[in-house]
């Protein structure tokens, strides 16, 4: 029942073997979760520069206070460059983008309250030829930086401009108001006073005809006493003749005489009564003609305020300030952002393409070796240079076609763009002949181990080629790996064919990179045959090492 697990332990290197294999797993995920660990948490590194050519004015300078909110940031490692250092950063993939504001960024942002408000326009552009998710790191940051922009406009409007010209508004509504009524209360006061004048004219009708009457009244009281002492010195002449009915006639006579002078006495008053009421009537004039000169006064200052009024609004109306709806929205979301890319992506696939690419070839350098006896010993052996020759065109048949195969694959099933085919493929069989040479280099010394070797050799490249997160934001360890691991190298010469577009080093420096590493690993193949030919002894060790039952 356990005859497998007797078998192992009888075989000491298929023993370990089995153990060094199931490591695999373990170095896999350590080594590719440590590069990407936690990206978002080092984007310090990564540059991305700030072409401010904004001009400012008066009242806002949005460039200036983006720049001085973003020195004390350390999201990104921030550049403040011209437009031309700017491209060339982003072209030669040291920036992963830049965002340029323009010259009239300030003076639009002042436009909201005219009649042709005018949105602020930034512009990002970003490289996802270069690295795909480091440009959407890019977008990300310009929609931080968008509302950045949009946050200090709100403010300058919020504090100034909104509350002094709402408040000016509020005013105006109460000034307008306020002389309204004012001008009412002067039609209603002119009105009381053109009544209070016919109430004095009738008064004064009044007064003269009770002053007339007195007049005749006292006239008619003094005809009255005239006749009374004529009457009286005609009864006294009489007196002696009427004897006995003399005496109720003198006391008729005396109350006549009594009657007269009260009527004189009334009439006196009345004139006296007359004579006041008229002054009285002359002062109540005096008055009216006062409150008219005041009247008039005040129409003069109502219509002088509501003219400063009226010019208040014309200099309002000069500095053209329009309460509008496109002004409301403009204000609500003053800034567009144009986001332009280095090159035009078809899709997420082409992006990662030069990474996939580069890890499928390499692990068809594997499966090569994993199925082929790199270190069997033929019948009939032929010398050194001969197994050489042949091992190397070995090598360069089974590349062609299987970059033939994936070439094939890629532009005619998946139909991905590429920018220059001939770069393409000749990318793709470079990369598959340093792969193979390499670890059948690995195998040829090391046996099986080196298939684990070569195993290895590929996660460490998968974490340190910056094929998927930017490499500024893995740690020093896999920065460092990535200068000298050949896969980085041809990850950026993919780029270059499909994109069009050079990025670390030219696609020719990449290739003859490539092919001196090949070259390398191919000597180092005839070495190895030497060696084995020399030594016998290490070449039936080899053949062992090749076998995990021996």
């Amino acid at each position: 029942m356990l005859q497998d697990f007797k078998f192992i332990f009888r075989k000491p290197l298929l023993l370990v073997s089995l153990v060094v294999i199931s490591l695999l797993p373990v170095i896999y995920a350590v080594t590719f979760l440590g590069a990407m660990w936690n990206p978002y948490d080092r984007t310090g590194d990564m540059q991305f520069h700030i072409v401010n050519e904004d001009t400012g004015n008066e009242d806002i300078e949005l460039g200036k206070e983006i720049e001085a909110e973003l020195k004390d940031n350390d999201q990104l490692d921030w550049q403040f460059s011209t437009l031309e250092k700017a491209e060339e950063a982003i072209k030669s993939g040291e920036s992963y983008g830049y965002l340029e504001i323009p010259a009239d960024a300030s003076d639009n942002a002042m436009t909201f309250l005219s009649e042709s408000p005018e949105n602020v326009n930034l512009k990002l552009k970003t490289n996802p030829g270069f690295n795909f998710i480091g440009s959407i790191m890019s977008e990300q940051v310009g929609s931080v930086l968008v509302e950045t922009v949009q946050k200090e406009i709100t403010e300058t409007y919020t504090k100034t401009l909104i509350s002094e010209l709402g408040s000016l508004s509020d005013q105006s509504d109460e000034a307008q108001d306020a002389i309204a009524e004012l001008k009412n209360g002067a039609v209603t006061l002119d009105d009381g006073l053109g009544q209070l004048e016919d109430s004095s004219a009738q008064l004064t009708e009044g007064a003269d005809n009770l002053e007339s009457g007195a007049s005749q009244v006292s006239e008619g009281a003094a005809t009255l006493y005239n006749g009374e002492q004529q009457f009286t010195e005609q009864i006294t002449q009489l007196a002696p003749m009427l004897g006995n009915y003399a005496q109720p006639v003198q006391g008729a006579q005396s109350e006549l005489e009594n009657g007269a002078g009260q009527l004189n006495e009334a009439s006196t008053q009345l004139a006296g009564g007359a004579s006041e009421l008229n002054s009285g009537i002359v002062q109540m004039n005096g008055g009216i003609s006062e409150l008219k000169a005041g009247s008039s006064e005040m129409a003069e200052a109502l219509t002088e305020v509501d003219t400063r009024f009226n010019e208040q609004l014309a200099e309002i109306e000069k500095q053209n300030i329009v309460f509008s709806d496109e002004g409301a929205e403009a204000i609500a979301s003053p800034v567009n952002l144009d986001i332009e890319s280095m090159v035009d992506t078809q899709n997420y696939a082409q992006s990662f393409a030069p990474l996939i690419i580069a890890v499928s070839l390499f692990i068809g350098g594997i499966t090569f070796n994993v199925v082929y006896p790199m270190n069997k010993i033929f019948e009939n052996k032929k010398n050194v240079f001969s197994q050489w020759l042949s091992r190397g065109l070995l090598f360069l048949f089974h590349s062609v076609i299987i970059t033939t195969l994936l070439y094939a694959a890629i532009v005619w099933v998946m139909q991905i763009e590429i920018a220059s085919h001939w770069r393409f493929y000749f990318a793709m069989l470079v990369w598959s002949l340093v792969s193979i040479s390499i670890i059948g280099l690995l195998v040829m010394i090391f046996g099986n181990f080196g298939k684990f070797l070569g195993i290895v050799l590929l996660i460490v490249q998968l974490s340190s080629s910056g094929g998927t997160f930017p490499i500024e934001t893995a740690n020093n360890f896999y920065q460092t790996l990535y200068e000298f691991l050949p896969m980085a190298f041809v990850v950026s010469g993919f780029k270059d064919a499909i994109f069009g577009q050079a990025f670390d080093m030219e696609f020719s420096t990449i290739m003859y990179t490539l092919l001196a590493t090949a070259a390398g690993a191919y000597l180092l193949v005839l070495l190895v045959l030497w060696l084995k030919d020399k030594f016998p002894k290490y070449e039936e060790k080899a053949n062992k090492m090749s076998k995990f039952e021996n």
